[in-house]
């Protein structure tokens, strides 16, 4: 089986520095050869860019693309993003050809709507290109690259790997926070509701429903539908499979109950329609892998974020579900279930220095994201639950589904018994005449209610570990 090409390796066995590539293929030594052509990657370039490739100094590898850095005829750097699987090649078992044109696509119509917001510093799009079947058996390597998707870009000044390892303590603070700025600047834009009507249900994850039953809208009741319908897709009738084919699973009575317990829980668990929740209900682009590896740094005296790229994982979701989440080297950057700063991916072999920086690096990102994007920190809190849920859900790998989906439906029922709790001792002040004290109504925010009374005022918020 073949998922994509392996990084070449040089007459020695050594791997190749990624250097010098276009003096190595009109010297006869392309490091590709054995796998694709690289004239034909510069010949279709030239033709649709209408300028010479004129030198390219350096190869990166990514995790499912190369990256070509060119100098064409004017002296203007492009990046050339190629695939490194092709759907064309003798027992291709990667990337679906119409997930990936939907990715490419979808990714396409990002950077066009993004070209004019210089602050969400996006690449300008030169040319891009799906991937397509050709027709025949596939018994032979492919001559050409078309079954290999490819987009071009101009080139922002700076680097994409290995910045972040030479920044000292300091600067990796200073850009974490200049990341902020930009996050702050995504959460804020104003996503025209016809893309998001377009793109929503196909930036989906799986399992998803075939087709959403009501319109995209930026609502309360949108977002009912939305979970109702995603754990309808997710949990089905028993004996019905669940998760993949390979999987060889199917619904059993643990996780149908579970399936029961979820949809309960989901109206509890978002806010009741008020003249501020328009906050937590607006559709908001997510890039979905947000972190230090899908940007351009410019490491001089004083390193800056020059570019954020890579939207193949994009999605749109309702404010409440946005994931604050950075990446950078041997960390993630999260709000944990209290939607307080957090590390997660940290390497058990981390020493404490490393593990300081890490959480001074989570304080000072959310930090500086709350304060340009002060309603920001407001809907994390009030999603906490929604979030939980819709993470857990897009978590799910397709292992133990019974007991993944028992966890979850257990920990729905936990909160449903909680928010009755609450919801009469609520009442019961009304009843009391304690109305006037009470300082956040139950239905605005059920997952961290306060009811006060004079000075006192008691929180209930937080949730397990499923994992």
């Amino acid at each position: 089986m073949y998922l994509q090409d392996e990084w070449p390796k040089i007459a020695d066995g050594s791997p190749w520095n990624g250097k010098d590539l276009l003096e190595l293929v009109r010297g006869g030594e392309s490091p590709f050869a054995d796998v694709w052509d690289v004239n034909l990657l510069i010949t279709e370039i030239e033709e649709n860019v209408g300028k010479h490739v004129v030198d390219i100094p350096l190869v990166n590898c990514g995790s499912n693309n190369y990256g070509f850095q060119m100098t064409l005829f004017s002296g203007e750097e492009v990046v050339a993003r190629l695939a490194r699987g092709d759907v064309n090649m003798p027992g291709f078992d990667g990337f679906s050809l119409e997930s990936q044109i939907a990715e490419i696509e979808f990714e396409a119509a990002v950077y066009e709507l993004l070209r004019d917001h210089s602050q969400l510093k996006t690449s300008r799009l030169l040319y891009h290109r799906a991937p397509a079947q050709c027709r025949g058996e596939k018994s032979a390597i492919p001559k050409n690259i078309v079954g290999r998707r490819l987009m071009v870009f101009n080139r922002a000044a700076g680097r994409s790997s290995g910045a972040w390892n030479s920044l000292s303590g300091q600067q990796q603070l200073d850009l974490v926070t200049q990341a902020a700025t930009l996050r702050a600047a995504l959460f804020s834009f104003e996503l025209p509701l016809d893309f998001a009507s377009q793109y929503l249900h196909d930036r989906l994850f799986e399992q998803k429903p075939n087709a959403l039953p009501v319109p995209v809208t930026p609502t309360r009741d949108f977002c009912v539908t939305l979970f109702t319908s995603k754990i309808e897709a997710t949990i089905r009738k028993i004996g019905d499979m669940i998760g993949w084919e390979s999987d060889n699973n199917v619904v059993g009575p643990i996780a149908a109950a579970a399936k029961q317990s979820l949809l309960k829980f989901v109206p509890v668990m978002l806010p009741k329609e008020t003249t501020d929740t328009p906050l937590f209900y607006r559709l908001i682009l997510e890039h979905g892998d947000f972190g230090i590896h899908n940007m351009t740094i410019d490491d001089g005296d004083t390193p800056t974020i020059t570019s954020l790229f890579d939207w193949e994982t994009g999605c749109i979701v309702p404010a409440l579900l946005s994931d604050t989440c950075m990446a950078v080297a041997g960390a993630d950057l999260i709000l944990d279930e209290d939607a307080r700063p957090a590390v997660k991916r940290i390497s058990r072999d981390a020493g404490v220095e490393k593990v300081a920086q890490a959480k001074a690096c989570t304080v000072g990102y959310h930090g500086v994201l709350f304060e340009r994007a002060p309603e920001y920190e407001r809907v994390m809190r009030a999603g906490r639950d929604a979030r939980f849920l819709w993470f857990k859900l897009r978590d799910w790998r397709g292992d133990d589904p019974e007991g993944y989906f028992g966890r979850l439906g257990a920990w729905a029922e936990g909160r449903l018994a909680e928010s009755r709790v609450w919801k009469s001792l609520f009442q019961e002040m009304v009843m009391n005449d304690c109305s006037d004290a009470v300082n956040d109504s139950w239905s605005s925010e059920p997952q961290a209610c306060a009811f006060a009374t004079g000075s006192f005022c008691v929180f209930v918020h937080g949730t397990p570990d499923l994992a």
